[in-house]
């Protein structure tokens, strides 16, 4: 029987394994696995919103149980587990299975594959992701309170990255809370950098901001690196002299893509700037690894690294895979599509988008 092991269930692995369990049969002799430690999906789309909206924070938490349908159950399954090695000429993934009280165990297991797909993702500053060594639920319920409660308590909020979601924290905080003062401080020239946007959105986004007088300080970076969330009155200064009073200090950045496994198997496939090499088929960039794939924020792949595009590869890869076993096609030939803007629309909707009032949306396409 082949077999396709995923490593990770977030939205490029999970989108990988539901769209195999829909094309795939019981006929075509082939078993997925999908290897997570955690025991839910953690909606990390709506961290924002969670850190300002008690009642909102038990839709972060999404169990696996009915991810797979009972229908394809029989071939594709999620184990508990966290990988913890590759060994590529043996077509073998080492892991250790995660128990009821979320604690690994101590013996290590061994899965054969014929194709492997790592969607490791990415780390964050907790709780806009999980922290990646305890996973716990109530462990993240715990931070996401945490959050909440500072917020509430505070006056004065500093907001380090004018990433998407620096951006979105700000739009979220001013919604439920106008009255307070918050600051977004962003070192790049501009917000959202990481994604090459329009100048009609960064104009929208700006006035959007500027709507619900939100401070912008752009092109200015503190003296001093903070280490995660800081909940105390400071006055910190950036390396233009700007000083900022603040009560509490949210960092909206620190994205680090996971890269352990493939850097303890091949060390040169990691690039200068830490991610995992990838050709235009997703593939390791490395003809001797043809039959593992990376997708998502862990790949250096030139797609942006948000959700959206994370499930369309892994919904892509899914497609590739199954044509593959079901001999519809002879190996892999399609590269993924170059992802291009297209428009920008402003939804003025409930809950949505930049906030609960109103937001700032970008459309994308492929071609």
């Amino acid at each position: 029987m082949m077999r396709i092991v995923i490593v990770g269930g977030g939205q490029a692995g999970i989108n990988c394994a539901q769209n195999l369990a829909k094309t795939l049969t019981e006929a075509d002799s082939t078993e997925v696995v999908v290897l997570e430690k955690s025991g839910h999906f953690y909606h990390t789309l709506g961290a924002a919103r969670a850190c300002v909206d008690p009642d909102y924070a038990k839709n972060m938490f999404v169990p696996f149980d009915n991810a797979i349908p009972k229908s394809s159950s029989g071939f594709v399954r999620i184990e508990h587990a966290v990988a913890i090695g590759i060994s590529p000429d043996k077509k073998e993934i080492s892991f250790q299975t995660i128990n009821a009280d979320d604690n690994k165990n101590t013996k290590t297991e061994k899965l054969n594959f014929d194709y492997l797909v790592l969607a490791t993702g990415s780390t964050y500053t907790v709780p806009i992701k999980q922290d990646p060594e305890d996973y716990r639920r109530e462990t993240t319920e715990a931070k996401l309170q945490e959050v909440r409660s500072e917020i509430e308590n505070a006056a004065k909020i500093l907001i380090v990255g004018g990433g998407a979601v620096g951006c979105e924290m700000a739009g979220q905080i001013k919604a439920k809370f106008p009255e307070k003062n918050v600051t977004i401080l962003e070192a790049h020239s501009e917000l959202i950098s990481r994604n090459k946007l329009s100048d009609n959105f960064y104009s929208k986004l700006h006035a959007a901001l500027d709507g619900m007088k939100v401070n912008v300080i752009l092109g200015e970076r503190l003296t001093e690196r903070l280490p995660g969330n800081s909940f105390e009155k400071r006055t910190l200064r950036t390396d233009k002299g700007t000083e900022i009073e603040s009560d509490i200090q949210l960092l909206c950045g620190g994205f680090h893509p996971v890269l352990d496994l493939v850097k303890a198997m091949v060390p040169s496939l990691i690039t200068e700037q830490g991610s995992i090499k990838v050709n235009e088929l997703l593939q390791l960039d490395n003809e001797k690894y043809a039959n593992i794939f990376a997708l998502g924020d862990s790949s250096n792949h030139e797609t942006p690294k948000m959700a959206f595009w994370a499930a369309d590869q892994g919904k892509f890869l899914a497609a590739q895979l199954a044509a593959v076993v079901q001999k519809k096609q002879d190996g892999f030939s399609k590269p993924y599509p170059k992802v291009t803007t297209e428009a920008v629309i402003l939804q003025w909707d409930l809950a949505e988008s930049l906030n609960y009032q109103s937001g700032v949306v970008l459309l994308s396409v492929t071609g």
